[in-house]
Order: C-alpha cells, then sequence, then structure tokens
C-alpha cells in the first residue's frame, strides 16, 4: 500500500493537476526537493535512491547507473567521496549557458545548469544531495526530464557506515576520485563527453534491457 501510495503521489507531481510544462526550472527544483520521498527502490554500495514511475534502469554496472524514460538516456552518478568528506559546492552561475542556478536547502546544496545544443536539444546538468545526471532532451521534454532528475537525486539516501567502510579498505579503487561532481560538461565532466556537438544517433543507442542482470 505504502509503495501504490508514492507512485500515485509521483504521478501527480509529473503529469496531475498542474501542468508542469506551466512551471519554471526553479518551481520544479523546490517542488521535486520538497516532496522528495523516503521511500527508495534502487540499492548500491553505500546509497539508495528512488526511480520514479516512468523511469527505468538500463544498467548500473558501471561507476554511473543509467536509466531511461524510452525517449533519453539519463546518466546518474552519485559521489559517495564528496558526500564523505562533505565537499562544498565549488559551482559558479555560468551567465553563457541557456540557464544556470544554484540551489540550498538546509545543508544539502545543488545547481541546475541547461546548455542549448544543436538540432533543438538541449543538456541539463543537475546535482544535488551529493549526487548528479546528466540527460540531452528535446526542448519540450526539458521540464519533464528536470522533474524526474530532481525527485531522483533528492531521494537519494547514503549508509554512512558502509561508505567509511569501502574508502577505508578500497581507497584506490574508488573511480569516483577522478571526477567532479561539481564541475559541468563543459568543464571537463566525464559522464557525456560533449565537444561541442551532438549526434541524435548515439542518444539513441539504448543497450537491450534483456541482457541486463
Amino acid at each position: 500500500m505504502k509503495k501504490i501510495l508514492i507512485i500515485f503521489i509521483a504521478i501527480i507531481f509529473l503529469t496531475g493537476c498542474t501542468d508542469i510544462n506551466s512551471l519554471s526550472y526553479d518551481d520544479i527544483v523546490v517542488n521535486g526537493v520538497t516532496k522528495s520521498f523516503k521511500y527508495t527502490n534502487i540499492y548500491r554500495k553505500g546509497y539508495s535512491y528512488y526511480l520514479p514511475k516512468g523511469i527505468k534502469l538500463l544498467d548500473n554496472t558501471g561507476v554511473n547507473d543509467i536509466l531511461t524514460d524510452n525517449e533519453s538516456n539519463y546518466y546518474l552518478y552519485v559521489d559517495r567521496i564528496s558526500y564523505h568528506q562533505k565537499v562544498a559546492n565549488g559551482y559558479q552561475k555560468n551567465s553563457e549557458a541557456y540557464y544556470s542556478n544554484v540551489y540550498e536547502f538546509g545543508n544539502k546544496i545543488g545547481y541546475l545548469e541547461i546548455t542549448a545544443l544543436q538540432n533543438s536539444k538541449y543538456l541539463i546538468e543537475i546535482m544535488y544531495n551529493y549526487a548528479k545526471i546528466e540527460v540531452i532532451v528535446d526542448n519540450n521534454n526539458l521540464n519533464s526530464a528536470i522533474a524526474y532528475s530532481t525527485i531522483i537525486l533528492s531521494s537519494v539516501k547514503y549508509n554512512d557506515k558502509v561508505i567509511k567502510n569501502l574508502i577505508e579498505k578500497k581507497k584506490t579503487a574508488f573511480k569516483e576520485e577522478e571526477y567532479n561532481i561539481f564541475s559541468t560538461i563543459n568543464n571537463d565532466s566525464n559522464i557525456l563527453k560533449y565537444n561541442g556537438s551532438y549526434n541524435e544517433q548515439d542518444d539513441n543507442k539504448l543497450p537491450d534491457p534483456d541482457i541486463i542482470d
């Protein structure tokens, strides 16, 4: 019953009485954070998160989880080391971006940056709660992608004991040390390899979910 209720709330937030396309990006982020779910349904080493209805997991075998809404791939990165060390947000608003803003809710920090690409595509980079999502979408999917991303990021729950043990036992094995969660793609992000151009075929090459463990 609890799971059904949470899914119902997610549906209301994304497609309910309020037209999400009429909301500002800031309103979507605030709604997603303030309505964040305590329930999680995806479990990784040291953390878990909630995957809302409409999004499915394609691959979680690497450092990044690859998610999809059947139109776009979402690249999720959870930075356990930055969380453990409580690294401060080094992001600065980008005046050259299509949209850029910094958010702070209590002791949790984040940012949203949107970059206009070719062929009416947009790159969304959204970081919150020591986790980040990068996704390329059409203009008419910007708001829903931000909503999905905010729900996922704000739902991340960390297991301090597990993370501490992982860091102490496997310091040299943490690939997260090679990635700056607060950097954008134009500052050498390594989730999506964007070099100033965009090939739509690259984003449509989805792995077969039938062969994913």
